[in-house]
């Protein structure tokens, strides 16, 4: 259990599971770096997408939609901060060996 949550494995088997969403063209490049930093801060402000992905504005929204709308990042509301989610559909990626 101890491994599931160390942070670096952690960040590993995300990256590996986004990397290979990206190659098949399901998410969008610059994906990772803004569930890296919500896997890390805990939450994030909507306004350093572009930052965090290296992206102008309207690129990093897009990337940021694509995440909440695919239920990987959650925000109670459209001004609130984003935070890292885990639905279903991806548990036995990120947290292998859970059940």
């Amino acid at each position: 259990m101890a491994k599931l949550l160390n942070l670096n494995s952690l960040l590993e088997r995300v990256s590996d599971h986004i990397n290979l969403e990206i190659q098949k063209d399901h998410l969008p490049k610059g994906s990772y770096a803004l569930l890296k930093e919500a896997l890390i801060t805990g939450s994030f402000e909507r306004g350093l997408a572009a930052e965090l992905t290296g992206y102008k504005e309207r690129q990093a929204r897009t990337v940021l939609s694509t995440l909440l709308n695919k239920g990987l990042l959650y925000s109670e509301h459209s001004r609130a901060k984003v935070r890292i989610a885990f639905p279903v559909s991806i548990l036995d990626k990120w947290l292998s060996g859970l059940y």
